[in-house]
């Protein structure tokens, strides 16, 4: 009996949980809110990690930097949620620590919820060249809520 009651609350538990949850696992919240000068002219809020998360609300832009000990592959995944209407833009600029050059993700005036789909996730690959401080500005003029989290891998030489 007392293995049904524990299956029971455990199945509750479950269902607390949403995707939000599952997207954000092992994974603590940034809070953006610092004033850094960049190479780039203009201040980021953060510097944002692997092991961190943001979360806000679109439309709006956010300045953030990510570090990179060398030449990387990045992974930005960004998911969306309470979604009301998709605007026309989602991009995703990513500088070098100079600011010379830059890669940049544009949705293209696509249905980023469609894009999406049942998931709510978009993936942004990225590649960077040089190590260092990497400003990003995320921007969009679609109305809903997302979180966004990253990933970094350095690329063999």
């Amino acid at each position: 009996m007392t293995g049904r009651i524990a299956l029971a609350f455990a199945l509750l538990g479950l269902g607390a949980c949403n995707n939000e949850s599952f997207f954000t696992i092992g994974r603590d919240p940034m809070v953006c809110e610092d004033s850094i000068p960049t190479a780039c002219g203009t201040t980021a809020r953060c510097v944002l990690d692997t092991s961190h998360y943001l979360s806000g609300d679109f439309p709006s832009a956010r300045r953030f930097i990510v570090r990179t000990a060398g030449e990387s592959d990045l992974k930005f995944e960004i998911y969306l949620d309470n979604r009301h209407a998709p605007g026309t833009s989602l991009r995703l600029e990513v500088s070098e620590p100079s600011c010379n050059e830059k890669e940049t993700f544009d949705s293209a005036g696509a249905d980023i919820f469609r894009e999406a789909g049942d998931s709510g996730i978009i993936t942004m690959p990225i590649h960077t060249i040089q190590p260092g401080d990497h400003l990003v500005e995320l921007s969009s003029d679609a109305y809903c809520s997302y979180v966004l989290r990253f990933s970094a891998s350095q690329t063999a030489i």
